[in-house]
């Protein structure tokens, strides 16, 4: 069957189109990975875009949902460009450190030699004294035996008067040409000595002159860098005051909505320093009192009989299998009157948990049995409470099904019921529900760390959840 003229062409428009499309796609890929220059300059796109965004939202109200989500998202990028600014301040830090700790070693290495180069002229000095005195005791020794004439062996023969005569005058002229050899040896030393001195005070002024030139260009480097950090650090400022401004509005916003929808949860943290801690703290009580992992075991015994020469015996076969189901983390909602997640975890920036909106006082739960780590309240200076305020952290005995440990969190309670140490079963009450610390209404924060107590581990509760 031959193909119109028309439907080749738009076949051909059709084959070259997929052709550019997967060349795109090709090129596009393989550029996927961004310079942090360029990141930066996403953010900052992103940043504008959703200011646009909010400044549209706001023509109209900006007291609903979704300008508190586009907020929310501003506030996001606006961290991650603060992470990228407070990165870049700790490396010019770090910079600046090490430059001034290669300046303090040029100095210190500077006097170092300079002392060395004093030390080594003044022994020159001495050396060439010394060398100077004998010299010229070498000169009047020579001055002397040229002006004594010669003083051969076969002179003191022919002029001697006898034999005894001969030989005293033959020591006499040893000893003094003895004398003469030891003076021109300590000549020669004296000479050898201190061409050497002269050679090694030329080598240290030479190091001397390389720690001094170094020395001078890690000054200039220091004098470059520290404009260049203070410009990062008033940068650094700025971007923390606009997100600090931001996350006060999207707080304030938070709680409105909060207040008129009757489902609570946390106000954004701003002092990831204080987290920092708290994350720390966790971490020392899950080394400290660290559970042992259930393990379940199920014996069989089977006989069996057996017939030899007419007689018959009867052996025991025990057979030992281990339960992997019940060694598994099988969690519990841990407000058992609310069931219903009234914000999930990623709900907003930062959002690690899962909360459950519900009168003051509800009764929280274990969700699963294990050993309490931590029962602690966190408060501030003035012994008002702050992020999670009074909070409960559970070390389970029971894995996930991968065979990870489990921790689970649960905050913001008005009393607490569990001490570190105690064992709890699941389904135990722990606490009371409550508003304490960064909460903006009665509520449980619940979070699922898995396989570390870090925070970073933190993972979505619904998972885990029935």
């Amino acid at each position: 069957m031959k193909l119109s003229t028309g439907l080749k062409k738009a076949l051909a428009v059709l084959l070259a189109s997929c052709f550019l499309f997967s060349s795109f796609s090709y090129y596009a890929s393989a550029e996927t990975q961004l310079t942090d220059e360029q990141e930066k300059a996403q953010l900052e796109q992103r940043i504008k875009e959703t200011q646009n965004k909010l400044d549209e939202l706001a023509a109209q109200s900006s007291s609903t949902q979704e300008y508190l989500d586009t907020l929310n998202q501003k506030i996001s990028y606006l961290q991650q460009q603060l992470d990228y600014v407070n990165s870049e301040v700790a490396s010019d830090k770090a910079q600046i450190e090490n430059l001034k700790i290669t300046q303090q070693k040029n100095e210190e290495d500077i006097k170092a030699s300079t002392e060395e180069i004093s030390r080594l002229t003044d022994e020159y000095n001495k050396e060439a004294a010394e060398f100077a005195d004998n010299y010229e005791l070498y000169c009047k020794r020579l001055r002397a035996m040229y002006i004594s004439g010669e003083t051969s062996v076969l002179f003191f023969l022919l002029t001697s008067d006898d034999i005894s005569q001969l030989l005293t005058r033959y020591e006499m002229v040893r000893r003094v040409s003895k004398q003469d050899g030891e003076l021109l040896a300590d000549i020669d030393r004296d000479m050898e000595s201190l061409s050497a001195s002269k050679d090694q005070i030329a080598a240290e002024n030479e190091r001397l002159a390389a720690r001094q030139t170094e020395l001078a260009a890690t000054q200039a480097e220091l004098e470059a860098a520290l404009p260049a950090l203070e410009a990062k650090q008033k940068e650094l400022d700025e971007k923390k005051e606009e997100l600090s401004s931001q996350t006060a509005q999207a707080n304030t916003l938070l709680k409105k909505l909060n207040d008129q929808t009757g489902m609570y949860t946390e106000y954004l943290e701003e002092d990831k320093e204080a987290m920092a801690e708290i994350d720390a703290a966790i971490a020392r009580a899950a080394a400290q009192y660290e559970p042992e992992i259930t393990t379940t075991t199920t014996t069989t015994t089977k006989p069996a009989t057996t017939q030899s020469g007419g007689q018959t015996t009867t052996t025991t076969t025990t057979t030992t299998t281990q339960s992997s189901g019940s060694n598994h983390i099988s969690l519990t909602y841990p407000v058992p009157s609310q069931t219903k997640i009234t914000c999930a975890f990623g709900g907003y920036s930062g959002h690690m948990g899962a909360d459950f909106s519900c009168p003051a006082n509800s009764k929280v739960v274990a969700a699963e049995s294990g050993t309490v780590i931590i029962s602690a309240d966190l408060t501030n200076a003035d012994g008002s409470y702050r992020s999670y305020g009074r909070y409960i952290v559970i070390a389970h005995d029971k894995t996930t099904a991968s065979g990870d440990r489990v921790y689970t969190l649960y905050a913001h309670n008005s009393t607490r019921l569990v001490s570190v140490g105690d064992k709890v079963t699941k389904g135990q009450q722990i606490a009371w529900s409550g508003s304490t610390g960064n909460s903006t209404g009665p509520h449980c924060h619940f979070e699922v760390r898995t396989p570390t107590s870090a925070y970073a581990d933190c993972k979505n509760p619904a998972l885990y959840l029935p």
